[in-house]
């Protein structure tokens, strides 16, 4: 029997997406065990003291409602729902773990496969998700080893499924990068994000990562705040960027 080659240790790569009308993006969070174990409670530690402001420690951190003050976060003071996206933001790097970002506008997108009347149409947030996939298969093969795709539920996870395995048996669609994935295990696991810190995190940098592309901030501070929150997310990603 064929030896099993040995691997370091397998990445978990945690996704989630944001997306405005002109802008469709992904954000992901990749790291070992460990990190994802630390980076957890760390994030645990993040909500806890939001209980003088009727914040239960089971809290999702949700980018959304956070940034808006909405639903149960209307309650919580400005400067403490920003420290949340600071807070996040810190804790992803102290954990050593890297970011993967991904976006493609849908005029843009939609322009391309009309005038070169491609047989296939594929939508915004395959075509971005696919680019996601391809990245972290050449950051796991730059590491000599796998990586397990985790991403937020959906209503379209079967047909992710089905494009992923797709992309194993024939490859990826087109010449760049073209890839079967041969880095990825499995399938992509789909999880709910109120239970999985790992997945609210990557929430918190895609929100933060598309809006800052997609919105002007009227208030100083708070494009400050922006500024130097995408610019630390950036720092951690590996090949970000925008189609084409």
């Amino acid at each position: 029997m064929r030896r099993v080659r040995q691997y370091s240790s397998v990445l978990l790569c945690f996704v989630d997406e944001s997306f405005k009308d002109d802008l469709y993006g992904f954000g992901a969070i990749v790291a070992d065990a460990d990190q994802t174990h630390w980076l957890t409670q760390r994030l645990h530690e993040v909500v806890a003291p939001l209980a003088a402001f009727g914040i239960d420690g089971r809290t999702e951190i949700h980018a959304h409602p956070i940034f808006h003050g909405k639903g149960r976060w209307d309650a919580v003071p400005p400067r403490a729902r920003v420290k949340v996206f600071i807070d996040v933001v810190d804790a992803v790097r102290a954990a050593g773990a890297t970011v993967l970002l991904r976006a493609v506008p849908p005029a843009a997108l939609a322009r391309y496969q009309e005038t070169r009347a491609l047989p296939d149409r594929f939508p915004p947030e395959q075509v971005a998700f696919q680019h996601l996939l391809q990245r972290l298969d050449q950051l796991a093969a730059t590491r000599a080893t796998r990586a397990l795709v985790i991403a937020d539920e959906r209503d379209d996870r079967e047909r992710h499924r089905e494009r992923f395995a797709l992309y194993q048996t024939y490859g990826t669609p087109g010449p760049y990068m073209r890839t079967r994935l041969d880095r990825l295990l499995d399938t992509v696991h789909f999880a709910p994000s109120h239970h999985s810190r790992m997945l609210q995190a990557a929430d918190v940098l895609a929100y933060v990562w598309v809006r800052a592309r997609t919105v002007v901030e009227t208030d100083p501070r708070q494009a400050r705040v922006m500024e130097a929150l995408v610019g630390e997310i950036e720092r951690m990603a590996y090949r970000p960027g925008v189609w084409p």
